[in-house]
This record gives C-alpha cells, sequence and structure tokens, in this order.
C-alpha cells in the first residue's frame, strides 16, 4: 500500500555566491553521482520496497513512502573545501525498523566514499557521516530521519589550473 505525505518541511536555500564560486556542472555533476550511487543499489532498493525514491531538496506533495530527499550546501568553498549532504529519510510504517535499516545501508554507500562521478568532473572527492537524528513529525507512523554528511571535492579543471 503506498502511503502518500506532505511535501518535506526542512528546506535549505542554497546560497547565491556559493553557486558564483563552485561552477554549476561540478554541483549537478556531484548531485547527480549521489543520486547514482543511492538509486542503483540492490541492497537499498530491497531495503524501500524495490524503488529508492530520491527527491532533490523537496519531494512533490502526496510523494509516496518511503522516500528519501536530498541537497548539496556548497558554503562558498571552491578548491577542495568542506561542504555539506543533507540527506532526509521518510517513512510511514508501524516502526522505525526500515528507515533504520535503509539508514544502515546509505552509511555504507556513502560514508568514506571517494565521490566520483561519470565526466571525471571531480578530484580528490571524499564523503564523512557527520551526523543524524530523527525528526518529531505531526503524522501517526510517519517517521522523518534527518542526516547530514560532510563531502569535500574540486573539480578537476580548477585544480589543474591552480596547481599548473
Amino acid at each position: 500500500m503506498a502511503v502518500k505525505h506532505g511535501a518535506c518541511a526542512i528546506a535549505v536555500e542554497v546560497a547565491v555566491e556559493a553557486e558564483a564560486v563552485m561552477p554549476e556542472e561540478t554541483s549537478q555533476a556531484v548531485t547527480v553521482a549521489l543520486y547514482d550511487r543511492l538509486t542503483t543499489d540492490a541492497t537499498l532498493k530491497a531495503t524501500l520496497g524495490g524503488t529508492v525514491r530520491l527527491h532533490l531538496v523537496m519531494a512533490p506533495q502526496d510523494a509516496d513512502m518511503p522516500y528519501l530527499v536530498h541537497r548539496l550546501d556548497l558554503n562558498g568553498e571552491l578548491f577542495l573545501g568542506t561542504n555539506t549532504y543533507l540527506l532526509d529519510l521518510w517513512d510511514y510504517n508501524e516502526s522505525p525498523e526500515r528507515l533504520l535499516e535503509a539508514l544502515d545501508r546509505i552509511k555504507v554507500l556513502l560514508h568514506e566514499w571517494g565521490v566520483a562521478t561519470a565526466s571525471s568532473e571531480i578530484g580528490a572527492g571524499r564523503m564523512e557521516w557527520f551526523s543524524g537524528a530523527f525528526i518529531p513529525t505531526d503524522g501517526e507512523r510517519v517517521w522523518h530521519y534527518a542526516t547530514q554528511w560532510s563531502i569535500r571535492f574540486g573539480a578537476v579543471r580548477d585544480r589543474a589550473s591552480i596547481v599548473g
């Protein structure tokens, strides 16, 4: 049975200055790499009922649960700056067990992952678990777990122009 839930209440705005410093194609390449890493994993798919529903910034109104919401906060850093990746897990269930099982698999997939993009856009990328916690919801049997990750990466073209 598909259960629907309203849009995620937490939204993070990426500062305009950050986009000016980190080229859009680099942030898109990292976001796509994260999307691919999470949505193609067979174990995570099985845990979440066959499909990993991963939304960018905010889930649509009445999105089927379980689902994930992610966003990349560039913090205005250019070359190997520490940026923040935020990933929220949402589920409708009697207990948080499925959500916690998915979280365990996500930690395996992302913690200490050497971030790689299809176009080799990123050099020296690395992710690390930073924190996570359950967030209270107003829905009965609706579970929300918010995670925060540190992610360091730089565009290969920028490293070449800096190093020479």
